[in-house]
This record gives C-alpha cells, structure tokens and sequence, in this order.
C-alpha cells in the first residue's frame, strides 16, 4: 500500500506539472513570400528567407541573404533594404542593413565572382507575410558610389510582385533612436 500511495502522488505531481512547460509554437504564415529585385550591376542578392524563430528565451524575427559580386572590381560595401508587408499587403516598418565587404564577419573587400551570406536577428516578433529584398547602394574599391533608381525599382517590383499595390516609400525606413 505504501508504494501504491508514493506511486499515486508522484504521478499526481507530473500531472500538476506538466502544463506549465513552455512549448514554442510557430508564429509564421505558412504561405509567406520572400522576394528579391536585383537592380544593381555589381551585387546578386539570392537565398532569401525570413521567420520568426523561438531561440533565447523569446520569439525573434530573422532574415538570411546571400549575394555574390557580379562586378568587375570589389565591394568596399553595399546597402541592402527589405520591404515588409502584413497579410494584407499593408507596408509595415521595414529594415536596412549595410555588409561591409564580405559579410558581417569579414569586412575586407568582397572580390569580383566572390560569393557570401549574412543575416539579421530582430528584437520582437514581426507579422510579415512578404518580404522584398533589393540593393538601394554600394560602395566600389575605386569609391564609385552606385544607389538605385527609384523608377526603375518601382518598375522591377511590379513585374516580380503584381499583386501589390502600393508599395509604399522604398526608401530604408530610419532605425529607431536608443533613449
């Protein structure tokens, strides 16, 4: 009887337990669109993705991107902006990051034909559904300063993403000042 009752009260304890263990639910669409608009003549952009992703105690949006130089002389640097848009195709804050040469790691020039990968990891969750990659700037060896042309751009996101609208500003939306 004994061992019956200690039985009894440790599987009453895992049951009284057991809901209170943390289980990291996916917080993605499961549809959503990464997208990428390549416009400048010395970086392809490739391998775009995005999610929210549980790590560290909390959910963090992340993006990942790989480029490669098609140019004829190295990248000191280049400005890589990504678009965000709701469920409902409404603009939501977008981000910008500038890799200076290789990747964030390895900040010597990125040779012509070299090839690289970085990514982001934000503070909070975001509810983005499509996302849209491009070059806004870089920055050659030679320090030739290239930037988009806005209409161009404007061209190119219809073509690749013709359900959207309204895009919205296409400038890098400013980083949020620190208090």
């Amino acid at each position: 009887m004994h061992v019956f009752s200690s039985l009894v009260i440790v599987l009453g304890s895992v049951g009284v337990f057991a809901p209170c263990v943390a289980v990291a639910q996916d917080s993605n669409y499961p549809g959503r669109k990464p997208n990428i608009v390549n416009t400048c003549p010395f970086v392809e952009l490739g391998g775009f993705s995005f999610q929210n992703r549980y790590a560290d105690r909390g959910t963090r949006f992340e993006t990942h991107m790989s480029w490669k130089n098609i140019g004829t002389q190295p990248l000191t640097a280049f400005e890589i902006v990504i678009l965000k848009y709701d469920a409902f195709d409404r603009r939501l804050i977008g981000e910008r990051w500038t890799v200076t040469g290789v990747n964030s790691a390895d900040w010597r020039p990125l040779q012509p034909g070299a090839q690289s990968a970085d990514g982001t990891i934000g503070f909070g969750e975001e509810e983005v559904f499509t996302a849209i990659a491009y070059v806004r700037a870089a920055r050659l060896e030679d320090n030739t300063v290239w930037a988009v042309n806005d209409s161009q751009l404007t061209t190119e996101l219809r073509k690749v993403i013709p359900g959207i609208k309204d895009f919205g500003d296409l400038k890098p939306d400013p980083k949020p000042k620190r208090q």
